[in-house]
């Protein structure tokens, strides 16, 4: 195998994790060089295609990650040219499923293995993203469904969805700076779960660690 080759697969999640990094939190700083909506679409895309790269090697999982990913970036692409509610729906819904099952896929990934290494560490994090943009599609959702169910004006949530990824990593965070707040009962229960999950991710990734840790030392002196 080429050394360039073995390199992408053995860094793989380090790769989606720069991308989900450049998509969540370095694009804004790019929009004055380049039009912002075109780079997150990039950035976006990238991470989907990152993440089939890392479950195509899955047999059983092959099918649903291309039946997650095909529509997801179509519809991605199709919200650049055209904004509509009904668009903008469609996009939430398909980034939900999509999230879910990256999460899900990473985490057993996680529990499976015996060892702490770096492409576990990445893993790890990129769950942790994963959860905070699920959170912020389904606020979207929410909102989209139920107008007004935030303390932002929907027309504003129409021109810029991407505020949701902030209000759901600062939940998820349980930091609540407190400049949107949930007003409906719907976004209220989400956010509620959105901090609890949060919080219990935290504690069961730390103990699954430190008892990876733990086991690798045990074996080491035997």
């Amino acid at each position: 195998m080429h050394p360039m080759i073995k390199t992408l697969f053995n860094e793989k999640f380090t790769f989606l994790l720069v991308f989900l990094l450049v998509y969540a939190i370095a694009a804004p700083f790019f929009e004055q060089i380049v039009a912002l909506d075109f780079f997150m679409d990039i950035s976006l895309s990238a991470v989907m295609l990152s993440a089939v790269f890392i479950v195509y090697q899955k047999k059983g999982s092959r099918i649903i990650i291309l039946l997650l990913v095909l529509p997801s970036l179509l519809i991605i692409w199709v919200r650049f040219f055209v904004v509509t509610e009904q668009i903008l729906f469609a996009a939430a819904v398909s980034q939900v499923f999509f999230n879910a099952y990256m999460i899900f896929i990473i985490i057993y990934y996680i529990f499976e293995t015996g060892l702490v290494t770096r492409n576990i560490i990445a893993a790890a994090l990129i769950a942790y993203l994963f959860i905070g943009l699920l959170g912020a599609n389904l606020y979207l959702l929410v909102e989209l469904v139920y107008p007004g169910s935030f303390s932002i004006p929907h027309e504003i949530v129409l021109k810029d969805p991407s505020v949701f990824k902030y209000f759901s990593f600062v939940t998820l965070t349980t930091l609540g700076y407190g400049d949107i707040s949930p007003i409906s009962s719907q976004a209220r229960s989400l956010s509620i779960l959105e901090a609890f999950v949060g919080q219990i991710y935290l504690a069961v990734l730390i103990a699954r660690l430190v008892g990876l840790t733990s086991a690798g030392s045990v074996q080491e002196n035997k």
